[in-house]
């Protein structure tokens, strides 16, 4: 009897610490179709926190879930991503205009959409959930860049709707939840404010000017090939403007550590760096690497993340890379996809094509990281203190390599200028001067010194979404309001017009009080005159 009475105890203990407390299990569909790996690592983050906590996830992403989980029913898109088929012009990204910036991120987004809904994958899913009838809580979406998706909410029925965005916090998001924007105070399209810093007139000049740009192309071109889009995938559904009636709680890539402090309304939840974790154990051959007895100067780290490869880089560049580092006293770790490079490393340069990136950072040994600056990237350099020699391309990692020069976090150097001597002095610079990691570690001391992880909080938010049957308490007002209402247009129009009609008044009474005294007869005047 007691043999079995172990096992059942035990069973009974597990159960009741792998259940929501205060939550029953829910099911949960979650999409992330976006062409970019790194979202897909944000969003699985997510998954795994809710899987951790019992719930069901049946989920449409761009990846196989790197370990199986029973609560978990994955269809994954087979097919290349815009990523996968399209490789990035390092020399010319930087250089490219807002004007150049608007068309090419929409058509990369317009291509993800295309391959998601075409996918064997999203029909398998739509078969799915027709045979199975599946009732779901709560609608969990990678949703800027990927709205169209957001038509599936017709299919199970108009569940609370959660948004996610890796993007740090687009205005999209803001606008979507009805929060103030400032052009004044967030750049757009950039991660946050710094730091409690203003911008300068000339950045609050050229904000205005591709807020305005961007605002303008997604009216009159993106919002259309939403909503036509929408109605030919998802016959039926509810047009765009009622589908984010449902929306209930928005989860952003921020925090006010690294962000700076923003206004917000409640249901804008910052979660940033949710994916950075302690550090799990390093392989073996990499450890004896990077440890301080094999390399007693510390070690680099080197990757351009997901989107990134350094393979794509020009033989210039390259060969200007590993000579800086053939000139420095540390050990440095590149992830370097091909191997056209092997016969060409100085002895204290290993490559390999997958690094464990964010244990990697944890590593006490290391002295630089030198990354592309990409959100994910910058946000586990934070969250292990590591200073950053930043090489941006585009989009969040032009504004997040600026931040970190800014904050004194890091350095920037500029991909197409880079020569031998210029990546030298820089890399020197962050490895050897402690003012950097001063910084960084101040900033690491507060991501680390919350109440609980992004990650709780973020699940405890998708779990009160349900729980309160989409959270309309949290709707802003602003989002019941038309623009014209939104900007007080109305009522300084109806200033303007009261205003007007009082001059005129005052004008008409003035006009009224002459016509009752009349007119001065001219012979008196003179008479009067004379009599002086």
């Amino acid at each position: 009897m007691r043999s079995l009475l172990k096992p059942l105890l035990l069973a009974l203990l597990l159960a009741l610490t792998a259940a929501p407390r205060g939550c029953s299990a829910l099911n949960v569909l979650l999409v992330s179709t976006f062409s970019s790996p790194s979202h897909y690592i944000w969003v699985s983050a997510l998954a795994g926190g809710l899987l951790q906590r019992g719930h069901h996830v049946t989920e449409l992403v761009i990846r196989s879930p790197a370990t199986p989980h029973p609560n978990r029913t994955s269809f994954v898109v087979a097919e290349k991503t815009y990523h996968e088929k399209h490789d990035f012009d390092l020399e010319g990204s930087f250089d490219r205009t807002v004007l150049e910036q608007i068309p090419h991120m929409y058509r990369c987004s317009r291509e993800s959409i295309r391959t998601a809904l075409r996918s064997k994958a999203f029909a398998d899913l739509k078969r799915h959930l027709d045979v199975k009838k599946l009732q779901f809580d709560v609608f969990v979406i990678d949703y800027v860049l990927q709205e169209p998706l957001l038509g599936l909410n017709s299919i199970i029925g108009r569940k609370p709707v959660v948004v996610t965005t890796a993007y740090n916090l687009p205005e999209d998001i803001i606008q979507l939840m009805g929060s103030p924007y400032f052009p004044s105070l967030f750049p757009y399209g950039g991660v946050g404010a710094d730091g409690g810093m203003p911008m300068t007139f000339q950045e609050r000049v050229f904000n205005l000017y591709k807020w305005i740009a961007f605002k303008t192309y997604i009216f009159w071109v993106q919002r259309p090939h939403i909503e036509k889009t929408i109605a030919e995938t998802f016959p039926g559904s509810a047009p765009l403007d009622e589908l984010l009636e449902d929306v209930a709680v928005s989860l952003v890539n921020t925090s006010p550590a690294l962000h700076g402090a923003l206004p917000l309304v409640p249901g804008i939840v910052e979660v940033g760096g949710l994916q950075a974790r302690p550090a799990k154990p390093l392989p073996t051959d990499i450890l004896d690497w990077i440890d301080s007895k094999n390399a007693p100067h510390g070690f680099v780290f080197m990757s351009f993340g997901t989107n990134v490869k350094s393979s794509l880089m020009s033989k210039v560049r390259r060969e200007a890379i590993l000579k800086a580092f053939a000139r420095i006293e540390q050990r440095v770790l590149w992830k370097y996809e091909q191997d056209d490079i092997l016969d060409q490393l100085p002895p204290n340069v290993r490559v390999a094509k997958w690094l464990p990136q964010n244990d990697i950072l944890a590593h006490p040994n290391i002295r630089c990281f030198v990354s592309h600056n990409g959100g994910l990237s910058s946000q586990e350099a934070s969250y292990h203190g590591v200073p950053v020699l930043g090489i941006p391309f585009f989009v969040d990692q032009l504004s997040y390599a600026e931040k970190f020069t800014k904050l004194g976090l890091g350095r920037r150097v500029i991909f197409r200028t880079i020569t031998e001597d210029i990546f030298h002095e820089a890399l020197h610079d962050v490895i050897n001067n402690p003012w950097y990691r001063d910084n960084m570690r101040r900033v690491q001391q507060t991501i680390r010194d919350q109440k609980e992880t992004p990650l709780e909080r973020a699940v405890w938010w998708v779990e009160h979404a349900a729980r309160t049957g989409g959270a309309r308490h949290l709707r802003s007002p602003a989002l019941r309001l038309r623009w014209y209402e939104l900007w007080m247009l109305d009522v300084l129009a109806a200033a303007a017009v009261a205003a007007a009609l009082a001059l005129w008044a005052l004008v008409l009474s003035v006009r009224v009080l002459r016509g009752l005294v009349g007119p001065q007869p001219a012979g008196a005047a003179k008479r009067k005159t004379k009599s002086h």
